[in-house]
């Protein structure tokens, strides 16, 4: 899979990254060696040290080289703060057994136990964010899950600008908002289904752009992404079905119906707002 994008900062993505599902450890190192074979090299891996250490000893086991992989790891909810991220950054380091990560995200922008100290709690965060990069311990850091609001605010404080959010956005759900802040600060947006997806994959809207296109519904989401100059992050676990996504290069999708996929039913979850859920 050649299909890349540069960033900011001059880091060049894959197109397409293989999201590793947390909630299916027992199938979750198969699963991970099931994409390498599809030909993934671009790996999200989520904030959970147990993930870290199967994703780990799954591209060990591999074989594939180091420097073929792009990683991307995160910072959980209970480590903000400037201490506890450079302390959290070395323990996800050593969990997946590398010393250096590709991609270093913080994965919510306002946590529950930090909320009422947000604007320092914000700030501390990312300086420790930038640290790290400075440091040459990542090739590129950024976020996930930030609005507009949260990005703006970051903005406003940051000696680096983060190179990467990462958000729910798909057929129904286009975050515009969120989407048009990245585009205007040049930040790129990774994307990537939520959770619990079959009802999207199995809407009718899908099912119709899908037999119009000649691809899966799956396909679509994923070109979908791609016309919104978004890197497309996805889950799956059979082999050729996760080979044949690099198709999402062979097609566009009319205007017309990027807005008419923009405007369908949201048949996933609504929007979580960062600064009220429990979380």
């Amino acid at each position: 899979m050649k299909h890349e994008i540069r960033i900011h900062n001059g880091t060049v993505i894959p197109e397409l990254g293989y999201r590793i599902d947390r909630d299916n450890k027992k199938t979750m190192y198969e699963d991970i060696l099931t994409a390498l074979r599809a030909g993934f090299r671009h790996f999200d891996i989520a904030c959970d040290a147990e993930t870290e250490r199967i994703a780990g000893k799954a591209f060990a086991d591999s074989g594939v080289p180091r420097f073929e992989l792009f990683l991307t790891m995160k910072l959980g909810n209970e480590d903000h703060g400037y201490e506890r991220a450079a302390r959290a950054f070395e323990k996800s380091l050593k969990h997946v057994g590398t010393d250096y990560a590709d991609l270093y995200l913080i994965n919510w922008p306002n946590p529950i136990q930090f909320r009422d100290r947000y604007e320092t709690n914000s700030v501390d965060t990312w300086r420790a964010l930038e640290s790290i990069y400075k440091s040459g311990r990542a090739r590129a850091i950024g976020v996930a899950n930030y609005e507009a609001r949260h990005i703006e605010f970051l903005l406003d404080h940051a000696e680096i600008a983060p190179m990467v959010n990462q958000a729910r956005i798909y057929p129904g759900f286009p975050f515009k908002d969120n989407l048009d802040c990245a585009h205007e600060h040049n930040i790129l947006t990774e994307g990537f289904l939520p959770p619990m997806h079959d009802d999207i994959l199995n809407s009718k809207e899908l099912k119709i752009f899908a037999g119009k296109y000649k691809v899966s519904p799956r396909m679509i989401c994923i070109r979908y992404l791609l016309e919104k100059k978004c890197i497309a992050l996805l889950q799956g676990r059979n082999e050729e079905e996760l080979r044949n996504t690099v198709k999402a290069f062979d097609f566009t999708i009319s205007p017309e119906d990027m807005l008419y996929l923009d405007a369908m039913k949201n048949y996933g979850l609504e929007n979580i707002n960062p600064d009220t859920c429990d979380f």
